[in-house]
């Protein structure tokens, strides 16, 4: 016969996740810092167009541009998918309505990654260029902590009134972060038909590239920054700072390359947020 787990042993257990869910939390606060300072001050990312230059030999062999991105954001969805079917019932909801906030900010967490993981790849450009294995590397174990954070914090440690999805405060979150998913994708799709007519670099027009260069990183910012307001608690607080500290330095570096590369670039354009930066 099996043995049976004491009641006991499963509250260690879940108390020992605990601590180690709130440990990941604080690295991903800690190296939001470091990355800011590494990105902003010592090097950007050697992908895409900042992939030129003497250091890109530093980071590996590259790896095709299709099979980078399917390797480093696929943690998010598989630990999407494990979390749900190891849920807490208590905690998700089987009590409540079927929708509630732990089952929406779920899908919206699992819908960015699915369409990031699969779909993007498979839409980009023959003309992308490769990515090399060290940032392959790196955007992999992030994702391996932060898709186990997010996904584990409504599906286990945080639940939510039964209402609690209906709150202003909630409404608008997931507001923001509709909008920013469709500036993204749609600013994607501008970026992807330049870079497959064969001419080169060229400078995008359409959309909010009207008023910044990194219109794909602003409506990325701006989906986290809904995810956090929706969710209201530190671990998703943590991801949109991570993600500003990523995104914003390769914006200003971006936008650096744009006006050193053409002449006639829009003086009016900011980097990222328009108006402001």
């Amino acid at each position: 016969k099996a043995k049976a787990v004491e009641p006991n042993q499963i509250a260690i257990d879940m108390s020992t996740e605990k601590e180690i869910h709130s440990a990941l939390v604080q690295w991903i606060l800690y190296l939001s810092a470091v990355t800011f300072i590494y990105l902003r001050c010592v090097n950007p990312a050697p992908y895409g167009k900042l992939s030129a230059g003497k250091s890109k030999n530093l980071f590996g062999p590259p790896i095709p541009a299709r099979l980078s991105w399917l390797i480093f954001e696929s943690p998010n969805l598989i630990w999407s998918i494990w979390c749900y079917f190891h849920r807490d019932p208590d905690v998700f909801g089987n009590d409540r309505p079927r929708i509630n906030a732990n089952s929406i900010l779920l899908a919206l967490f699992f819908g960015h990654y699915l369409q990031r993981d699969l779909v993007y790849p498979l839409l980009m450009s023959r003309e992308s260029k490769p990515v090399p294995l060290a940032v392959v590397i790196a955007g992999f174990l992030f994702c391996t902590a932060n898709g186990y954070v997010q996904a584990q914090q409504v599906c286990r440690f945080r639940r939510y009134a039964p209402y609690y999805h209906l709150s202003p405060h909630f409404l608008l979150g997931i507001a923001l972060f509709l909008a920013g998913f469709c500036i993204n994708v749609r600013s994607d799709t501008i970026l992807r038909r330049l870079r497959s007519s064969g001419q080169g670099y060229q400078i995008p027009y359409g959309g909010l590239f009207q008023w910044v260069s990194c219109a794909n990183l602003f409506g990325e910012s701006v989906e986290w920054a809904g995810f956090a307001l929706a969710s209201w608690s530190l671990p998703a607080a943590a991801f949109f700072l991570y993600t500003l500290s990523n995104l914003v330095p390769r914006a200003l570096s971006q936008h650096a390359w744009y006006k050193g590369k053409f002449e006639d670039y829009p003086l009016e354009r900011k980097a990222i947020i328009p108006f402001i930066l």
